[in-house]
């Protein structure tokens, strides 16, 4: 490391009062956040808890009426009545300070739950508008899942912390008013003495947080190890590798380094919060001698012995929770930063302002011109986001995924993609349904660039199964509807559709029909096969009579008898529409009107079965290689 780089580090980590005043302007963003959870939940955790402020200044008042009251009737009147009024008191003060406890510890229970659901929403509201380039990017993994947990307790901590705070506040200054009738640089030192230890333990959170950052990236890694190890799909294989000791032992050594880390770190923290502690504890005893010695010499009564020693007590503890709740309130503040920087990711894929309309004139089944005009895409490495915040740096990219593509498709023409994994088929297809945009040329629809229409009309016109197809742990009729969340409940379209993907026999064998849970992850859910899960994937594609249909892969986890069936109807079921799909078998790729053979990203070949079988180029080569293992 460079003299110049582990300078800047030392600086990063070291605390100072304008990183400290940085820290803190963010608690009104927080206070604005739990109130809007709940401002009913907050305004009364925040009135009982201030409330309680002035009780100690009370009660020490009263102690010393109590003490004065019994020297006078031992020493004059040998009578109770002095003492009454201090006792009565004293009971309804500790009565009412209970109540405020009570209710402001319910309310804090209360308003954690409100807070955490409040939360998790603009979590997933957030997670929902995000383009899909965030989510193949592993920083913002770190970055949200940092979000998802820290926030979730975080800032009503902090909001607790600063009620608290303001409750120490009112606290301090009616003590330091006692102290001041006494000796005015008696309430001085008890200010002073408890600094040391505030500045030493707010360059610790400092560090705390930045080890927190640096840790994210193993700690979502023990994470992955767990789901790798309690997940269902993951445990056949998992067993028959014999891989359970492998990543068991993956765990521990990653959970032992993170925590060997975490241990230097705190047992350094603890060591100089202790040493400097003890600075206020000796400095207090020096003030209770001297308030003694006041007591002695008959400058003071007994109840005031008692009255300043506590608040000389109750000065520096107050004023010590005044810091540490600065400090906490500091290091929760850099926690819940990383919340508040997750909600300023944007989405770069937007609808445009003003839309232009999406009609399928008269029959919505009359299909859809598709046309790619010089189509250049490349995945970025990093996200936009990041690179903006640093514009120094370029955005490191990879190889591009498309070049140049060139292409018309007729309304109702099918239309088969074959290539070598790795050709760009899939990411033909999320631009086309603008999961991203392209860095170069423009597609579009019925005559109109896609970026024109609105993302909902886009979509709504599409029906779309992905090889990656979710495995919804609902029940059947759910798993199928989610293909048209509008007809969720509809279920004569649902019936509809499993017959068109030939899901109506698996839907049949279930015990309970359209209502059996799917997957095994809540009670008396049922497994299906790879097979049956796709064809319910199917189901979800024909839930929509959308004009635009495209499987990617669509039958690669059925058998030969079942991939017949499907595309024995396939031709009829998408007669009018546009369709487009990918595949690795020609059987069903022959069926196309015409194929689009795809390499490095490019399209090299195009024209029906026949044309390309004349041609004799990679299609040919492919097709022969494949027919050729048929027949070994």
């Amino acid at each position: 490391m460079s003299v110049h780089t582990a300078k800047n580090k030392d600086e990063e980590d070291s605390f100072s009062l304008r990183k400290l005043g940085a820290g803190l302007a963010g608690l009104p963003r927080v206070l604005h956040l739990v109130w809007s959870a709940s401002p009913l939940l907050t305004a009364g955790l925040a009135f009982f808890t201030l409330l309680r402020g002035i009780t100690p200044l009370i009660t020490i008042t009263i102690t010393r009426m109590l003490l004065d009251g019994v020297v006078n009737a031992i020493m004059r009147t040998h009578s109770l009545t002095p003492i009454w009024p201090p006792v009565i008191l004293q009971l309804v003060v500790s009565l009412l300070d209970r109540f405020c406890g009570v209710c402001s510890s319910s309310m804090q229970q209360l308003l954690q739950d409100r807070a955490q659901d409040y939360i998790q929403l603009k979590i997933l509201q957030k997670a929902d508008e995000l383009d899909l380039s965030f989510y193949e990017n592993a920083d913002f993994y770190d970055k949200m899942r940092q979000a998802s947990q820290d926030a979730m307790y975080k800032p009503l901590n902090m909001v607790v912390q600063t009620f608290g705070l303001g409750r120490s506040v009112i606290t301090l200054i009616s003590m330091l008013i006692l102290l001041f009738h006494l000796a005015w640089w008696l309430a001085i030192i008890a200010l002073i003495t408890p600094i040391p230890s505030f500045i030493a333990d707010s360059h610790y959170s400092l560090r705390s947080f930045r080890m927190s950052r640096f840790q994210s990236p193993k700690r979502r890694l023990l994470q992955y190890l767990v789901q790798l190890m309690t997940y269902d799909s993951y445990n056949k294989e998992i067993k028959l590798f014999n891989l359970g000791d492998f990543f068991i032992q993956r765990y521990h050594s990653s959970a032992e380094e993170l925590y060997a880390e975490n241990k230097n770190l705190i047992l350094r923290r603890i060591g100089i919060d202790y040493a400097l502690s003890m600075l206020p504890i000796i400095v207090n005893s020096g003030i209770y001698l001297y308030v003694a010695l006041q007591a002695i010499l008959s400058r003071i009564t007994l109840g005031g012995l008692t009255q300043y020693t506590q608040a000389v007590n109750q000065t520096g503890s107050n004023f010590q929770s005044v810091l540490d709740g600065i400090s906490s309130a500091y290091e929760n503040n850099l926690f819940v930063s990383t919340f508040f920087e997750f909600l300023t990711y944007e989405p770069r894929i937007l609808s445009p302002e003003q839309p232009v309309p999406l009609h399928i004139e008269t029959n919505p089944v009359q299909g859809l011109e598709i046309e790619f005009r010089n189509v250049s895409f490349t995945y970025p490495t990093k996200l936009e986001a990041e690179q903006e915040a640093d514009t120094s740096k370029p955005a490191a990219q990879s190889e591009p995924a498309l070049k140049q593509i060139n292409f018309t498709i007729r309304a109702g023409e099918t239309i088969a993609l074959v290539g070598y994994n790795g050709s760009g088929k899939t990411t033909l297809i999320k631009l086309l349904t603008r999961l991203y945009d392209p860095d170069e040329g423009e597609i579009l629809i019925n005559g109109h660039n896609i970026k024109e229409y609105a993302l909902d009309d886009l979509h709504n016109v599409i029906g779309v199964i992905f090889q990656d197809f979710v495995h919804y742990q609902l029940i059947a009729s759910e798993n199928i509807g989610v293909g048209n969340i509008n007809e969720i409940t509809n279920i004569e379209l649902i019936e509809e559709s499993a017959q068109k993907s030939g899901a109506t026999a698996v839907v049949q064998r279930l015990p309970e029909g359209y209502e059996t849970t799917l997957g095994k992850w809540f009670k008396a859910g049922v497994q299906l096969s790879g097979g049956e899960w796709q064809k319910i994937a199917i189901a979800r594609a024909f839930m929509r009579d959308a004009p635009l249909l495209i499987l990617d892969e669509p039958t690669s986890a059925l058998d030969a008898r079942a991939e017949y069936e499907v595309f024995s109807h396939f031709k009829t079921l998408t007669r009018g529409k546009t369709s487009l799909y990918i595949s690795h078998r020609f059987s069903t790729v022959r069926q196309a009107d015409r194929i689009f053979v795809m390499e490095y990203g490019q399209i090299i070949e195009c024209g029906s079965h026949d044309e390309l079988m004349r041609l004799n180029g990679r299609y040919a080569e492919l097709f022969l290689l494949q027919a050729e293992a048929y027949r070994d």
